[in-house]
């Protein structure tokens, strides 16, 4: 399995160029997922799964924030793009790894919830200060 990264709302910025030149030095195929792609699941589009059936654009306003989605061949290369990311001092706030429940959701789904889920340590964090 090659590992991969997907991009979102980061192509041609300059984060986007770090993320690249990070995820691209350790291995991983760098995938800038467009709007249109946003009804696909998630294992399509990191290459787990085939796609079967030809599914229609989306058209819809989608979402701006940033979000990358990783899929690692070992915990080891995760391990190492999250430390050369903190590293090099880029930020994503989204992240997520690709699991059996997830990679059958779209962009859309995935964002929701991982937008969630980081609103919520957001605020449990703030109370812990």
């Amino acid at each position: 399995m090659k590992s991969t990264v997907l991009c979102y709302n980061l192509k041609g910025t300059k984060k986007g160029k770090k993320v690249t030149m990070i995820f691209g030095y350790l291995g991983y195929r760098v995938r800038h997922v467009e709007k249109k792609e946003y009804l696909k699941p998630i294992g399509i589009l990191v290459g787990m799964d085939e796609e079967k059936e030809v599914s229609a654009d989306y058209e819809g306003a989608g979402f701006d924030t940033e979000m990358l989605v990783m899929n690692a061949a070992t915990e080891e290369m995760l391990d190492k793009a999250l430390f050369l990311m903190r590293k090099e001092g880029v930020k994503v706030d989204l992240k997520a790894m690709v699991t059996p429940n997830n990679r059958s959701w779209t962009s859309l789904e995935l964002q929701e919830e991982i937008a969630k889920e980081h609103r919520y340590m957001t605020e449990k964090n703030r109370e812990q200060e």
